[in-house]
């Protein structure tokens, strides 16, 4: 009979043990929660009168918090935000084609290259349900060194925004333990237009540049 007690005793003593692991990915599931839902803060831009012009050359910008880097393309410009810090937003005057981005730390301890195929399984079984037409593992420098991120990449499908919008998203973490998500987004209307350069933006991103 005194086993009752010893095994409720083990158990009480595993779940405080694991609270930092489970508040942590609770954390990250909330995050992935949130890109699911969010609305970018894309809007349709129809003149250049509000803000003006875009950069006349592509415009390559280096994060001094963090080191790593990223190209936005001629024609867009800076909506708002410090473009070398966080949480900046671009986008293309005249069109809803958006690009921004946010980083938050993890506990040291944290298991982000399970949280990754765990995210990347979940994003791959919204391939199967059509929400997504892709998700794929990426991963950007060299992480193992901590100059570089292991994540995934996922492709909302038309409808998989709501309808309002249709993103191409990378995630992941470096060798510091940050999150990060990168976030580049356009009308379903105008997203297929829009690709070539969501997809030059997202691949220009680079770690210890």
């Amino acid at each position: 009979m005194r086993s009752i007690p010893i095994l409720a005793a083990f158990l009480i003593l595993f779940m405080l043990a694991s609270v930092p692991a489970f508040a942590q990915f609770g954390l990250i599931q909330q995050g992935i929660d949130a890109t699911k839902g969010k609305k970018s803060d894309a809007h349709n831009v129809a003149d250049e009168k509000t803000a003006g012009k875009g950069y006349a050359t592509a415009q390559t910008f280096t994060n001094a918090e963090r080191k790593f880097s990223y190209t936005v393309p001629a024609g867009w410009r800076l909506e708002r935000g410090d473009p070398n810090g966080k949480d900046p937003v671009f986008m293309k005057p005249g069109t809803t084609w958006s690009f921004q981005f946010h980083y938050t730390p993890m506990n040291a301890d944290f298991p982000a290259a399970a949280s990754v195929a765990a995210s990347l399984k979940q994003s791959q079984g919204e391939v199967k349900t059509g929400r997504l037409i892709e998700a794929k593992r990426r991963d950007i420098g060299d992480y193992k060194k901590k100059c570089g991120a292991i994540g995934w990449e996922i492709t909302e499908s038309r409808t998989g925004g709501g309808g309002s919008h249709q993103r191409l998203i990378w995630q992941g973490y470096d060798g510091q333990n940050y999150y990060y998500n990168f976030n580049t987004t356009a009308h379903p209307d105008q997203f297929e237009a829009a690709k070539s350069e969501l997809r030059s933006i997202q691949d220009s991103i680079k770690f210890c540049p």
